[in-house]
């Protein structure tokens, strides 16, 4: 089982995005849209993003319609369980606009 130690979500909806770091210090990348659930490990978040390779892609499947582009962090969850150990919480980016 992989396991996330940090992650943070970067985007609500169309996509639903995170970014996080696994137990080992590896780069997650974490995209749902057009109902399409993808996860992504690789040394850098830019390699992840970019899934170069195929062993870099962790998770694939359409969960969806065409048009969805939103899930919860709990969705999330329910969906990798047993392939995926997540942190309890999600961390959430926050833009600062002023600097």
């Amino acid at each position: 089982m992989i396991t996330i130690e940090k992650l943070t979500k970067t985007c609500d909806a169309c996509p639903s995005q995170w970014e996080g770091v696994t137990d080992a210090g590896k780069a997650v990348y974490v995209r749902y849209r057009w109902g399409y659930l993808s996860i992504s490990i690789a040394d850098t978040l830019t390699q992840a993003i970019r899934r170069e390779g195929p062993e870099n892609s962790v998770f694939e499947k359409a969960i969806g319609n065409s048009l969805d582009g939103f899930i919860t962090y709990d969705e999330l969850k329910e969906h990798t369980r047993g392939i995926i150990s997540w942190p309890e919480f999600e961390a959430v980016y926050h833009y600062d606009l002023h600097s």
